[in-house]
């Protein structure tokens, strides 16, 4: 196993010649890493006033950014709402994070775990009801009108891919990127797109940096977990290169989100929440 990000390989290719035969050739290719991280919680028992130990779970990943990772990802399963209820996050062994939460972190270990199923294709595949997402969070997100100007709104597909250093040299990851009006905040790179979701939010939650008119920039579809993500991190407006999902527009609903796919340099569509958008003539 290695900490890089990526990795060099051996690789046969094959070119269809003008004749019918198959020229080959053999040399090197870069390929993304995905490996597992094991997360494990440290906890007080609010009863006995006892620090606990448990495995939350193993999540394959690239690795890179796990403390943002973690952080995000306890965020967007309301284990915590703010950066400083994680009193340490410790990599001490290769591939495990052990975080420790403040001694103020309420944990209903038997609940929290039945939600942690999870790799690196899936995000969070046990929970699929929408209506269930606001006893979970109770959020606001912020519904000022008339915000976000159109002509902002088509940068952000070519600013994000200028942020993709991993996949112009592997083609194999997904990125995720926050930005505000000005520019964009944090960019992050994964082999899984809920990771990458993970890693942009739990930055700027550390650094303090998650603002009410924050936007997510998404390389790929926009799915149902990703918008649990952005409900969690109270992000107020969704954007993807790709296409939302039936139930990814039901969270757009049901928190009043912005919710656009198919965006380019010259077109977008508007699933829920134009109100936010800023038309220009």
């Amino acid at each position: 196993m290695s900490t890089k990000p990526y990795q060099t390989v051996n690789r046969q290719r094959y070119r269809l010649a003008e004749d019918g035969s198959f020229e080959m050739r053999l040399s090197q290719d870069l390929v993304i890493s995905e490996e597992p991280l094991n997360i494990v919680l440290h906890w007080t028992c609010q009863e006995t006033g006892e620090l606990l130990e448990k495995t939350l779970m193993v999540t394959m990943r690239t690795p890179g950014d796990d403390a943002s990772l973690v952080t995000g990802l306890l965020l967007s399963h309301a284990v915590i709402e703010h950066a400083d209820q994680i009193q340490s996050i410790i990599s001490s062994e290769l591939n495990q994070c052990d975080i420790t939460l403040a001694t103020s972190v309420v944990l209903d270990w038997e609940s929290l775990t039945r939600h942690f199923i999870s790799h690196s294709g899936c995000g969070i595949c046990g929970t699929s009801n929408v209506k269930k997402l606001a006893h979970t969070f109770n959020v606001t997100i912020d519904e000022t009108p008339q915000w976000l100007p159109v002509s902002a709104l088509l940068t952000f597909s070519t600013q994000l891919r200028q942020q993709q250093s991993l996949f112009s040299l592997t083609g194999g990851v997904h990125s995720a990127g926050i930005f505000s009006l000005q520019a964009c905040l944090s960019a992050k790179e994964d082999v899984g797109r809920h990771n990458a979701v993970d890693k942009v939010v739990g930055d700027l939650l550390t650094q303090g940096k998650l603002d009410n008119q924050s936007i997510l920039m998404l390389s790929g579809r926009i799915s149902f977990e990703l918008m649990q993500k952005a409900v969690a991190a109270k992000i107020p407006v969704v954007v993807a290169i790709g296409a939302p999902s039936s139930l990814a527009i039901a969270v757009a609903k049901q928190f009043n989100i912005t919710l656009i796919g198919f965006v380019s340099e010259h077109t977008f569509n508007v699933y829920h929440g134009d109100f936010r958008l800023q038309k220009q003539h």
